[in-house]
């Protein structure tokens, strides 16, 4: 299975929330089919970058571009663009339902191009395999769900993934399986943006180091039609 992958250009963004600066001055380019990585610390700003960069947060300043679509001037395009695989509040995988309740929940959300065949492709380009479908989400390692919850982003065959909080409760070898797996989908043709607290052992990808705004533990101010 590939991906068409989606490039993404950030010049000068700035965001506020409701407690201030969210994060401001960030220039930030991802080549199609590249792993790109946010790392900061709680206040940084990077989960509202990531909403950011995936359409779903309103921008003071700046040029974002996403697969040559503008942000002032197509944000529904970039929304469709980039799939959300974790971002909190509102888009993590709720603990309380099982694996196979997951995945056909959606199968009726994830547009027609999510099917339980291309999730399973999708695990296959990660190299890793679907959790048995009758466990609790939340009785996962935090590896496994958080690569389950990438998967089923990916499946629905988007240009871009964006994922946060990569590693968080991960042991060092958990982390580091983790990340190969992002970047065997990335291998695959799709563009993926992490955000985590430290980068991944790797060499070739773009890391964006961030640090708190003036304004600190600012919150996204989201888009009703994210």
């Amino acid at each position: 299975m590939t991906w068409v992958g989606v490039d993404v250009v950030a010049d000068n963004l700035a965001a506020r929330g409701s407690s201030g600066c969210a994060f401001e001055n960030v220039d930030l380019e991802v080549a199609a089919g590249q792993l790109a990585v946010l790392v900061g610390s709680a206040g940084s700003g990077r989960t509202s970058l990531l909403w950011a960069l995936s359409g779903r947060m309103r921008l003071v300043t700046g040029r974002l571009v996403v697969g040559g679509h503008r942000y002032d001037e197509q944000p529904g395009a970039i929304q469709d663009a980039v799939a959300i695989a974790r971002l909190d509040p509102g888009c993590v995988l709720d603990p309380w339902l099982r694996v196979e309740e997951v995945i056909a929940e959606r199968a009726l959300i994830g547009g027609p191009r999510f099917t339980e065949s291309a999730l399973a492709a999708t695990f296959a380009a990660m190299g890793s395999a679907a959790p048995a479908g009758q466990r609790l989400v939340g009785e996962l390692a935090p590896s496994e769900e958080l690569v389950l919850a990438v998967a089923l982003a990916a499946a629905q065959q988007p240009g871009a993934v964006v994922v946060d909080d990569v590693g968080a409760g991960c042991t060092s070898s958990e982390m580091r399986w983790v990340w190969e797996c992002l970047r065997e989908l990335t291998f695959h043709g799709c563009t993926v943006i992490a955000a985590a607290t430290a980068p991944p052992p790797f060499d070739d990808i773009t890391v964006l180091t961030l640090t708190p705004p003036r304004a600190a533990d600012a919150r996204a101010d989201l888009q009703e039609n994210a």
